[in-house]
């Protein structure tokens, strides 16, 4: 299996755990009475615990390291990456709803690409326009079934859900030199944590708001061990192998995957629209595995 190839099944398996967690989410939410905050505290704070346990007897004996040299790095990848990542896109389905916020968050390859372009001076690759256009239509018609009057844009909604595709910009770009150096669960363990130490000031993690239950711990575990801690991971190490702008493009599989769990899980049907949706999400998946 040659690199490129590799870094595709990265962004691809990372996009189906988050797809996962956005049916637990949905869940511990509608269903359990569990709150935005406390699930994006819990999460942080747990992943990047077991991230730092994971690095240190299996990688990294000194994971203090990278704190001591990378200190000012860590924490704003924590707290302006992950943590406003997370929480942005909830604050966008408050305000508006989740077809919206998905939207707004999913126009990340369109910033990345800007920013290549500005900053970098790099024009991107006609493919890479395609795919975009692809994916972008392809989001759309999944997220809204074709019903185009279920966007709903407040001011709010469109801040915070632009500010979370921008904090998932800062993430993808930010730590590249940092990984160069250490491992990624080194790298994520700290910021995680540090993402949910920030948002522990404003929320007790202590204090649960919603129902324990077996099927909820289990809902939670599966959003921070499969959603979190692998998926986050799986997802950095594969800027080792592709280019920012094609593995944000790749990560708009995770919509896909939402409605392939949906139909499994929930037994939620397929309309024609979200099928065409989905032909358009695949064919940047197999316009992107052949790039070079």
């Amino acid at each position: 299996m040659n690199n490129h190839l590799k870094g595709v099944l990265m962004v691809l398996s990372s996009t189906a755990m988050w797809g996962l967690v956005g049916i637990l989410v949905q869940y511990l939410i509608s269903q359990k009475h569990f709150t935005p905050e406390w699930l994006v505290n819990t999460r942080l704070l747990a992943s990047g615990l077991i991230l730092l346990i994971i690095t240190r007897f299996f990688y990294e004996k000194n994971i203090f390291k990278v704190l001591k040299e990378n200190t000012l790095g860590l924490i704003l990848l924590g707290i302006f990456g992950l943590l406003g990542s997370q929480y942005g896109f909830y604050v966008s389905i408050n305000y508006s709803n989740a077809p919206t916020a998905t939207i707004l968050v999913f126009l990340l390859p369109v910033f990345i690409m800007l920013y290549t372009l500005i900053v970098k001076h790099k024009r991107p690759s006609g493919l890479e326009l395609i795919s975009i256009l692809l994916a972008i239509i392809g989001t759309v018609l999944i997220v809204t079934k074709g019903d185009f009057t279920s966007i709903v844009l407040s001011p709010l909604a469109l801040i915070a859900g632009i500010g979370s595709a921008l904090c998932c910009v800062f993430y993808t770009l930010q730590p590249r030199k940092i990984l160069a150096k250490y491992s990624p669960t080194n790298v994520m363990g700290w910021s995680m944590l540090f993402g949910g130490l920030f948002i522990s000031c404003f929320n007790n993690p202590f204090a649960v708001p919603g129902e324990i239950t077996l099927y909820t711990l289990g809902a939670i575990l599966g959003m921070i061990l499969f959603g979190t801690v692998i998926a986050f991971c799986f997802y950095l190490k594969s800027l080792d192998y592709l280019p920012p702008t094609q593995a944000s493009i790749l990560t708009v599989g995770e919509p896909l995957c939402s409605i392939i769990l949906s139909a499994i899980f929930l037994h939620v049907s397929f309309s024609l629209i979200e099928l065409i949706g989905a032909a358009f999400i695949l064919s940047t998946v197999f316009l992107l595995a052949k790039a070079k």
